[in-house]
Order: structure tokens, then sequence, then C-alpha cells
């Protein structure tokens, strides 16, 4: 079965020594490579970020990707005004009917709601104030920038 020694390894030589000029030359070979590999990556990652170069190098693309988008846009559109017609014809207008009666029915506590809790008008109050004021600062800096 097993044939040879047990446990006996094969010394290996060990590498010769190099001299530190030469180790010296080789740090500063792949020290250019790294420098230019670097600076190539620099410069692909200005490219890539540049949008008036991508636009001017690949304007199919561009032409193609707003086509899509007003398609898509178009389509969300004529969907939503098919669906708005639809929802105005007798039948839905009855189903949704049928299906608030039964609602009403099941939980009338629910159909209609007292007064709002005074919390709820605070914070209704406050919200109001805070949205009028920040479209008045808005406003203002746009005016004088306009200026």
């Amino acid at each position: 079965m097993g044939e040879g020694t047990a446990r006996v390894e094969e010394k290996k030589a060990a590498p010769p020594e190099r001299p530190p000029r030469e180790i010296e030359i080789e740090i500063e070979h792949l020290r250019a490579r790294l420098d230019r590999s670097l600076a190539e990556l620099d410069r692909r990652r200005h490219e890539l970020t540049d949008i008036r170069l991508q636009v001017r190098k690949h304007p199919v693309v561009l032409i193609g990707t707003g086509t899509a988008m007003l398609l898509l846009i178009g389509g969300g559109v004529a969907l939503a005004i098919w669906r708005s017609r639809k929802r105005e014809e007798l039948p839905q207008k009855a189903k949704r009917f049928r299906i608030a009666i039964g609602r009403a029915v099941d939980q009338p506590e629910k159909v209609a709601r007292g007064d709002a809790p005074v919390w709820e008008k605070i914070l209704a109050a406050v919200g109001t104030t805070i949205a009028v004021s920040l479209t008045k600062k808005l406003l203002d800096r746009a005016w004088s920038r306009a200026a």
C-alpha cells in the first residue's frame, strides 16, 4: 500500500538573493505602470461623467431613451384617461356604490366622522403656517435672483 518513507519532505532551494538596486528598479517600473493605469482610470471617469461628451458620442442612445420615456409617459397618461372613462360607466358606478353601501352597513361608525380632535387641528395649522412661510421665502429668493 504505502510505499516510500513517511514524513520525508523535500527541501526547496531558497531563491537567490537579488541585489537591492534590481529590486528598486522593479519597484519603480511597477509604480510607473500603476501611475499610468490610475491616470487612464481618471481620464475614463472624467469622460464618463461628462454629459455633453456622452451626448455627442452617443446621440442615438439619447434619442432612443427620450423616445422610450415619451412613450412610457404617453402610455401612462392614456391608461389613466382610459381608466377614468371606464370608471364613469354605469356598471362601474353601480359596483362601487354597492360596495360603499355594504361598507356602510357593516361599519356605520366609519361612515361619517365628527369634528377633528384638537391635536389634528393644531397640526394642520402649524403645517399650513410652515408651508406658507417656505413658499414666501422661495418666491422672494426667485424674485431677487431674477432682478
